[in-house]
C-alpha cells in the first residue's frame, strides 16, 4: 500500500512539474510536450498533478482532449479505486 502511495505522489509531481515545463517551454521556445503525453501522464495515475498544472499554470485549458479528458480520467479512477476496494476488502 505505500508502495502505492509513493508511487502516486511521484506521478502526480512529475505531471505537475510536466505542466509547468511545458508551459516556461511554449513561452521561450517552439518545443513543446505534446498533449497526448499529459493524457499519457494522467492514465497511469497523474491525474489530479495534471489537473493542477493546467488550473495554476493556466495552460492547455483551451484544448477540449485536455479540459474534458482530464477531470474524466480523475472519475474513472476514483470509480475504479472504490470498485476494487470493495471486491478486495469485503
Amino acid at each position: 500500500m505505500i508502495i502505492t502511495i509513493c508511487y502516486l505522489v511521484f506521478i502526480n509531481i512529475l505531471g505537475l512539474l510536466a505542466m509547468a515545463f511545458d508551459k516556461l517551454r511554449k513561452k521561450h521556445s517552439p518545443w513543446k510536450i505534446p498533449t497526448p503525453a499529459f493524457l499519457g501522464f494522467s492514465l497511469i495515475g497523474g491525474s489530479i498533478g495534471v489537473l493542477l498544472g493546467m488550473l495554476l499554470f493556466r495552460h492547455k485549458l483551451n484544448r477540449k482532449w485536455m479540459t474534458i479528458g482530464v477531470p474524466l480520467i480523475i472519475v474513472a479512477q476514483i470509480i475504479a479505486v472504490f470498485y476494487f476496494y470493495e471486491n478486495l476488502y469485503l
